[in-house]
């Protein structure tokens, strides 16, 4: 039989150990529910564009089924926010490495295309400016100046001018807006971006292109997310053939927390059902977008 002391000190343990073990539950459910609340923040930061968070996303994308062949694209599209006291410069350049077959219309980075016999390459590198007050509000808003550089470069030692596949030949310049707004879990937002070049190679046609990207994207669990950007490309001077490319599609994308910092990740694929004859029928893209703190 047990003495009153030990029965005593059987009870001051099963006590310590509960508390023990309930204090253990409690700072776990706590560390899940900071996992948790960090993936949505992040989630929220990465699909707003107008979001002040560094972040370099990469994106590479297919255009397949055109009559002149497919093209490949690689950008890389650093975001560089700059705080200007009641406002933020939302900064972004896309260099983008292309490899074509020539003459593939209804592509954003080809607004107009050189007919040949293929390149790859550095094409022409985009940079855009957005002025956007700082606010806590799920409605954001931002204005500013877009810049195309003919940047084109071959990377190998042809020494013609096939690296003229690559971009547009003109430095073009142009206004883009864009309004985001965040009605959880609902993510929606339009840019409008239009371009016209200025000056550049005097055998190459002018530019007037204008970009519509309507995005929605809705919000799982666990960092999972379903997502449409539908982009379309509009090209004014395409007098012979339709001007205007829009696709249809969507895709689905993942939020991983790494300490501080979290990793993007997204596919997608679109369907062309309005083109030109010398348009992709249809593209595919993977985005790794990587964000840098809270």
């Amino acid at each position: 039989m047990k003495t009153h002391k030990q029965k005593s000190n059987s009870l001051k343990f099963v006590l310590s150990l509960s508390l023990a073990l309930g204090a253990q539950c409690l700072y776990a459910e706590e560390i899940v529910n900071s996992v948790s609340n960090s993936t949505e923040e992040f989630a929220y930061k990465a699909q707003n564009p107008l979001s002040p968070t560094y972040s370099i996303p990469l994106k590479y994308t297919y255009h397949g089924g055109a009559k002149n062949g497919g093209v490949s694209i690689g950008s890389v599209q650093p975001i560089i926010p700059v705080s200007l006291g009641s406002w933020n410069m939302i900064n972004q350049l896309s260099l983008n490495f292309i490899g074509t077959p020539g003459g593939v219309h209804g592509i954003a980075e080809l607004p107009e295309p050189y007919a040949g016999s293929g390149a790859y390459g550095l094409g022409d590198t985009t940079f855009t400016s957005l002025f956007t007050p700082v606010n806590s509000d799920s409605v954001s808003w931002g204005f500013g100046p877009t810049f195309v550089f003919p940047t084109d470069t071959l990377f190998s030692d042809i020494t013609n001018r096939a690296s003229r596949q690559l971009g547009s030949g003109k430095f073009s310049v142009g206004p883009s807006a864009m309004f985001v707004t965040q009605p959880k879990p609902w993510v929606l937002g339009l840019n409008v971006k239009q371009i016209w070049s200025v000056m550049g190679s005097q055998s190459r046609l002018d530019v007037s292109q204008m970009q519509l990207k309507p995005f929605v994207n809705y919000n799982l669990s666990n960092g999972w997310y379903l997502a449409s950007n539908m982009d379309t490309v509009v090209n004014w001077n395409n007098h012979n053939n339709p001007r205007w490319t829009i696709p249809v599609g969507g895709g689905v994308g993942k939020i991983f927390t790494v300490g501080n910092n979290a990793i993007n990740i997204r596919a997608e694929s679109y369907y062309n059902p309005i083109k030109s004859t010398q348009t992709p029928d249809w593209s595919a893209n993977l985005n790794v977008q990587f964000l840098f703190g809270k």
